[in-house]
């Protein structure tokens, strides 16, 4: 509960400051909407450990490649997690 309502805020924070963001700001070019909604779904997602066959979606495997260090999501090291899922890099 306590980790719903930390991320929660977190991704509160991040949505107020993409809206006050001036267009020019470099940090903040390049977000699509897209990007957004996976961050938002990313606060159900956790570090378990799973096979490509169980994870849903390429910006999962990106999740569990980046954020939890599954390095076994990338077994040829090209920075490619679950290649039946992804078919470019992580950003």
């Amino acid at each position: 509960m306590k980790k719903t309502i930390l991320l929660a805020c977190i991704a509160s924070a991040f949505i107020a400051d993409l809206a006050t963001a001036n267009p020019d700001d470099t940090a903040h070019q390049g977000i699509s909407a897209f990007e957004l909604s996976e961050f938002l779904v990313a606060q159900n997602w956790d570090c378990s450990r799973k096979t490509c066959s169980q994870i849903s979606s390429c910006a999962e495997a990106c999740y569990k490649l980046t954020v939890c260090g599954h390095r076994r999501r990338d077994g040829d090291g090209d920075g490619i997690p679950c290649e039946s899922l992804c078919s470019s890099r992580c950003r």
